[in-house]
């Protein structure tokens, strides 16, 4: 999967927020958090009840949990094994002998490819990678859980949206159990949008452009009047690994090709159809970027920039702006305040294409998901340990907050860490099973977040559009040509808007890309949306 992609099922916040690992629903305002459209009973939570199920609490029930980046250990005398996070987990759903693992990054696809091959498997998988999830589907090595979630799931059943068990459905079964996205806030999405200095629009008397000719002029003015009095840079990026779009979603959005600039076969549905976003907007979109480019009005050293160095000029006052998430603000502001005490931030709304698009990708219905293996031990444990963490809200609370007075206080409401000990729990995150919406909004105002979560949504949505290549399988095809196609588009489209070959190049571009299988893939991926993926999508924009 593209880091685009997987940066939109588990967004990179700061560490004391820990609300990626495992996200639950959404905020709804400053102070009480609820989902942007609250969770749809599925047809399993009302169905009649199913006969009890004898479980076997004394199973040694294994999960797998992926590694998160922002923990840097366990606190004195604790470990993966043996810890009080993972001590209340027991004794709370009463699986005495659970096993938490945490699955490195660096290996983990080869780690469940030996799993999966041995048959010796977890039985219960949490992942915020959909292509690992889609992989293991694909290969028919995953367990349908309909049954099982009305067995023992009805809390779960409460707590899913039908668009969120969409994205987990294949041929009308379900084979992951979704958590809904829980960054929302005033009935909207968050992550990245149009970051700009408010208070130099306000010194040079501009408003928010509403298209591309007005973001245009928008940059131009900030450039010739240079506010910053250093040679101001209208907008800063990140290429990261020399991806040329990377970055751009301000204006690649406007040309249906929000998150999705860095996949060998860009996809968008247009007029009830899937299409290449290539084959429509792919020649105005390079001709615009490479006009900002020769002009100065995007970061000429944007193409080498990875996200320190385009941070940088952000902190030292030189950009004025940039794609950036509401968590990025927080650290903007703080350095910039210490030679700048009226500094002010603001998220301007998505700027409209030529066909009227505009809107950035949405998160994934299901933010993270759990998959049971097909030959998993203790399948119907495993659903009924998620359910019965759903059940106990005390349990709930201590794994995502710590004890009060000891790792936090609560003060009328008000949440406080106390540190060092709230950040030395952080670990905590690999054992919360689930999030309510209001144990995510408390985390995000724990770690300073309120104020940008509320200027982010303080207008029209940022994330409107659904992108379906969230949710489209990977043939053997497109994982068989995807490195060669991305290095094709990499090195046309990197060279096309610097200049170095002209704009026509993008019909060379599109023959070589085709020679490489481009066409195969659509072909394939046109196939499955007319089989499966239209009904998924119809109800994914519901």
């Amino acid at each position: 999967m593209s880091r685009n992609m997987k940066s939109m099922l588990a967004l990179p916040l700061a560490v004391a927020l820990s609300v990626s690992m495992f996200a639950g629903c959404s905020s709804k305002d400053g102070s009480t958090s609820e989902s942007s459209a609250s969770p749809q009973a599925s047809p399993a939570a009302t169905a009649s009840a199913a006969p009890a199920v004898k479980l076997n609490k004394d199973a040694k029930l294994r999960i797998a949990v992926p590694e998160n980046g922002g923990v840097k250990g366990f606190e004195p005398g604790a470990d993966e094994s043996n810890n009080q996070f993972l001590k209340a987990l027991r004794e709370k759903t009463g699986y005495k002998n659970l096993e938490v693992t945490v699955i490195p990054g660096a290996n983990a696809l080869e780690k469940f490819n030996l799993m999966f091959a041995s048959g010796d498997v977890y039985d219960l998988i949490y992942t915020m990678d959909f292509g690992l999830f889609r992989r293991f589907s694909e290969q028919n090595a995953l367990l349908a859980l309909d049954g099982l979630v009305t067995q023992s799931g009805g809390e779960i059943s409460k707590n899913v949206a039908e668009s969120s068990w969409a994205a987990v459905t294949k041929n009308n079964q379900k084979y992951a159990i979704p958590i809904p996205p829980s960054q929302y806030n005033n009935g909207q999405a968050l992550g990245s949008g149009f970051l700009v200095r408010q208070d130099w629009m306000e010194k040079l008397g501009l408003t928010a452009p509403k298209n591309l000719d007005e973001l245009y002029t928008f940059l131009k003015t900030i450039k010739d009047k240079d506010p910053s009095g250093k040679g101001t840079i209208p907008m800063t990026a990140a290429s990261n690994g020399g991806n040329p779009l990377g970055g751009l979603d301000v204006i690649t959005a406007a040309f249906g090709m929000s998150g999705i600039t860095d996949i060998p076969v860009p996809f968008t549905v247009k007029d009830g159809k899937l299409i290449n976003a290539e084959d429509i907007y792919l020649k105005d979109a390079l001709a615009y970027i490479s006009k900002l480019y020769k002009e100065g009005l995007i970061d000429n050293e944007y193409l080498f920039n990875k996200t320190a160095q385009a941070n940088e000029k952000i902190t030292s006052g030189k950009a004025a702006s940039s794609y950036a998430g509401y968590w990025d603000v927080k650290t903007y502001r703080s350095a910039l305040l210490k030679t700048d005490p009226n500094v002010k931030y603001t998220f301007l709304p998505p700027v409209a294409g030529p066909d009227g698009r505009k809107g950035y990708s949405k998160p994934a219905a299901a933010s993270n998901i759990f998959f049971v293996p097909k030959t998993a031990k203790y399948a119907n444990e495993a659903v009924d340990l998620l359910n019965s963490y759903l059940l106990d809200k005390e349990l709930q609370s201590f794994i995502a907050f710590g004890t009060e007075g000891v790792h936090y206080e609560n003060v009328n409401g008000e949440f406080t860490p106390k540190q060092p000990a709230y950040d030395s729990i952080i670990y905590k995150i690999y054992y919360q099973m689930w999030s309510t919406p209001e144990i995510w909004f408390t985390k995000a105002k724990l770690a300073g977040y309120e104020q940008d979560i509320k200027n982010f949504t303080s207008g029209e949505p940022q994330l409107s559009v659904v992108n379906i290549n969230l949710y489209r399988p990977q043939s053997q095809t497109e994982l068989a040509k995807s490195k060669t196609l991305v290095d094709l588009r990499y090195e046309y489209f990197s060279k096309i808007i610097t200049g170095a070959l002209p704009l026509t190049a993008v019909d060379e571009y599109f023959k070589k890309a085709d020679a490489a299988g481009r066409q195969d893939i659509i072909k394939e991926n046109q196939d499955w949306y007319e089989k499966e993926g239209k009904a998924m999508y119809e109800k994914l924009i519901k």
